[in-house]
C-alpha cells in the first residue's frame, strides 16, 4: 500500500494523505499520534488546497527520496490542529453511529405499532357477522390478508438483520 503527500514547494509545506481507502473513496488523511487515528476526512487537504491557491503543488508518492526529504525539512501543513481536526472527525462519527442507532430503534417502535393496530384488526374483524355467504367471502378474505401481513410483520420482527 503507498502512501502519498502534497507538497507547496513555494512555500515548503505539505500534507499527508496517507494511503487511498476504497471503501470511502478517499484518503485517510492526516494523522494524530495523540489519538492513534487517521482524520478520515478531507478537511486538511481542503485547507491545504486553499491556502495554496496559484501555488505549485506536487503530489508525491512514499517510498522516494522526495518524500524522505520534504518530510524531514519542510513544514507539516496544520501540524498544531491535526489533533482536533481528528478529534472533531472521532466525534462526528460516534454522532453518526448514534444517529443511526436512533433510526433504527425508531423504525422498532414503528413496527411494533404497526403489529399492535394490524392484530387489533384481526381482532375487531372476527367479531363482524356476514349477512350474507358473500359477505363471508369478503370477510374471509380480508382477515386472511390481515393474517398474511401480520406474519410479514413478524418475519420482519424476527430478521436478526433487523434485531440488531
Amino acid at each position: 500500500m503507498r502512501d502519498y503527500l502534497l507538497f507547496c514547494s513555494y512555500c515548503s509545506s505539505y500534507t499527508l494523505l496517507h494511503s487511498f481507502d476504497k471503501e470511502s473513496g478517499s484518503f485517510l488523511g492526516e494523522y494524530s499520534l495523540l489519538h492513534n487515528e487517521y482524520t478520515r476526512n478531507s478537511i486538511v487537504l481542503n485547507k491545504f488546497l486553499l491556502a495554496h491557491l496559484g501555488h505549485t503543488i506536487r503530489s508525491i508518492p512514499s517510498q522516494t527520496d522526495d518524500y524522505r526529504e520534504i518530510i524531514c525539512t519542510a513544514s507539516r501543513f496544520l501540524e498544531n490542529d491535526i489533533d482536533k481536526y481528528v478529534e472533531e472527525s472521532r466525534d462526528r462519527a460516534k454522532y453518526n453511529e448514534r444517529d443511526r442507532k436512533s433510526e433504527r430503534e425508531i423504525g422498532q417502535v414503528q413496527l411494533y405499532l404497526i403489529e399492535h393496530l394490524i392484530s387489533h384488526e384481526l381482532q375487531a374483524l372476527s367479531h363482524v357477522r356476514a349477512a350474507t355467504p358473500a359477505e363471508g367471502q369478503v370477510i374471509l378474505g380480508k382477515e386472511l390478508g390481515i393474517k398474511q401481513s401480520l406474519d410479514l410483520v413478524h418475519r420482519v420482527m424476527n430478521d436478526k438483520q433487523f434485531a440488531e
